[in-house]
């Protein structure tokens, strides 16, 4: 069945492509090994999927391509250092995955200000797939995470451009839902 939109909500294939190249990317960050991520590609590009599908996985393996030499390069071992990348990458299932184990190991409000990214994340990922009532309410809750806990982010210096991001997709996603 041919899908001119990659829905990893709504079809299975594209759910399982979307978590396995995002954990060899992460497998890949954290044995500081391209090929691990490259050999993920290979394998799903052997297969006869339909264009939608490689479409979705040579633009993941350019992000991951970049994505990875700067942070090789930059030798960042910080996990917010690479998640405020992943940010500008548009890797927002990736940054939403390594952050959650850090989130899940976090205690008191540095937890809820993880969460806000998170949920920021997640927000990006519901209005990259239209889903705008999901990508409202995780935005909402979001900022009232960042605004209420970002402090404890301390070196963090993505924080106030990823909250002016959550704010625009916030206000585009409720225009778009009152337009019906």
């Amino acid at each position: 069945m041919s899908s001119t939109h990659f829905d990893p909500f709504n079809r299975r294939l594209a759910r399982d492509i979307r978590n396995t190249l995002s954990k060899s990317f992460l497998q890949a960050i954290d044995g500081k090994d391209a090929a691990i991520f490259r050999r993920c590609v290979a394998d799903y590009m052997l297969q006869a999927l339909d264009s939608v599908y490689e479409r979705y996985i040579k633009n993941r393996l350019k992000k991951y391509e970049e994505v990875f030499a700067i942070i090789a390069q930059g030798k960042l071992e910080d996990v917010l250092q690479q998640a405020a990348i992943f940010w500008d990458y548009g890797l927002y299932f990736e940054m939403h995955e390594l952050l959650e184990p850090v989130w899940k190991m976090a205690g008191g409000e540095r937890r809820k200000a993880l969460q806000g990214l998170i949920r920021g994340a997640g927000m990006k990922i519901h209005a990259e797939n239209n889903n705008l009532k999901a990508a409202v309410s995780m935005g909402a809750k979001a900022l009232v995470d960042l605004e209420k806990y970002g402090s404890e982010l301390a070196g963090f210096a993505k924080l106030e451009v990823i909250e002016a991001d959550i704010k625009q997709t916030l206000a585009t996603a409720q225009n778009n839902i009152r337009r019906g």
